[in-house]
């Protein structure tokens, strides 16, 4: 009985952890992709505001 408690500890143990890493990872990936939609957005301010001063 012990190692049948034991044994499923264990899986809930690895599931767990399989959950906490995909939630690490997807973290991650939003991260990354803010990042690139900031520097998206800074390139986009830095032409309005260049093509701003030439018409002025």
């Amino acid at each position: 009985m012990e190692t049948e408690t034991i044994l499923n500890l264990r899986q809930q143990l690895k599931e767990a952890e399989n959950e906490r890493r995909k939630a690490a990872q997807y973290g991650l990936h939003l991260l990354e992709s803010q990042n690139e939609i900031q520097n998206q957005l800074d390139q986009v301010r830095r032409e309005l505001t260049e093509n701003t001063e030439v018409k002025l």
